[in-house]
């Protein structure tokens, strides 16, 4: 199966679980989804099932794995196929503290013979495509010469879908500066694309308009989205139409009914809580924008009461009930 990249949503921790990505396709029937980064040994000593299960409505959807064992990574691959996972994703551009106590993430593009044979290994027995996630350097390892050389490598052992944060990452600073103060450089992933025309390049990092994302199409495969599409889940309601001209009839007022009756009927406190957690995103926006869409009750204030509360305990699902008439206005 090929995988149209035009649009795609990118794990985030914490954040694309399979109730996020269940909202998401509420709004968008095109965008490829992924699971948050899912370590392997997670998989292979924990509950498979608790960590990879997930709704068929979420295709295509794809698990991101993380690790730098080459045999651990292989089995754990399998597994995720398993499920019927449309892609199995190598996380080598996560900079976390703890991912670089474990040598894996980004800290994998300074060690190119091992993310090879961890490469080599997961591909051996899949038959879904394996795909890369990474940053355009790291630290030392920075510039054209090292991008392009590092690309190349991967692709001979038969990689040829990249997705490519235009930001290097910096050991001394956090995950979340990472995001930030190393500048974007987007036309450093354009010249991948221009001296790989054959490989599929999907550029990441800093977009944030539909128009930026249609710009972006000119010069590589696909786009890929993260904290824009969490803070604004009702962006994905352009995608279909303005990325890939299908008109879906895509509807924020069925598809907030329909996650709403997905929220009812969780039966997991922990499950109620994440899922309501992404639910509140999408009040907040509506809160701070003032947009109105047909069907939702205007007077979202009334929600300010939560807070940073733990929903599962404190949601009163009376507010949930009645966000939403019978009919829409």
């Amino acid at each position: 199966m090929s995988l149209d990249y035009r649009f795609c949503v990118a794990p985030m921790m914490k954040k694309t679980d399979r109730h996020f990505r269940y909202l998401s396709r509420q709004f968008s029937k095109k965008a490829v989804l992924y699971t948050e980064m899912i370590h392997a040994n997670a998989i292979l000593k924990g509950n498979p099932d608790k960590l990879l299960q997930y709704k068929d409505i979420e295709h295509p959807v794809a698990l991101q794995l993380g690790g730098c064992e080459p045999s651990q990574l292989a089995e754990a691959a399998e597994i995720g196929a398993s499920y019927g996972y449309d892609e199995i994703n190598l996380n080598v551009g996560c900079p976390s503290k703890k991912v670089r106590s474990g040598n894996f993430g980004v800290f994998l593009m300074k060690d190119i013979k091992l993310l090879s044979s961890c490469l080599r290994a997961m591909k051996k027995n899949l038959s879904i495509p394996l795909t890369v996630k990474c940053r355009i350097g790291v630290d030392e390892y920075e510039g054209d010469e090292f991008l392009n050389n590092f690309i190349s490598s991967l692709s001979s052992e038969g990689i040829d879908t990249f997705f490519i944060h235009a930001r290097k990452a910096i050991s001394g600073l956090d995950t979340k500066r990472n995001r930030s103060i190393p500048p974007l450089k987007y036309e450093s992933v354009y010249r991948v694309k221009e001296n790989h025309p054959d490989l599929k390049i999907i550029i990441n990092g800093g977009i944030d308009e539909m128009i930026k994302c249609q710009n972006h199409l000119s010069y590589v495969d696909g786009v890929m989205l993260g904290r824009k599409v969490y803070a604004d889940p009702t962006f994905l309601l352009e995608v279909d139409q303005d990325i890939y001209e299908e008109n879906n009839a895509n509807c924020f007022d069925m598809g907030m009914k329909a996650y709403m009756e997905y929220i009812l009927a969780l039966e997991n406190p922990k499950d109620v809580n994440r899922a309501i957690t992404h639910l509140v995103q999408v009040i907040k926006k509506i809160k701070n924008t003032g947009v109105k869409y047909d069907g939702f009750q205007e007077d979202v204030g009334s929600w300010d009461k939560y807070g940073d509360k733990d929903y599962a305990t404190d949601f009163d699902y009376g507010d949930l009930v009645d966000m939403y008439t019978g009919d829409s206005k």
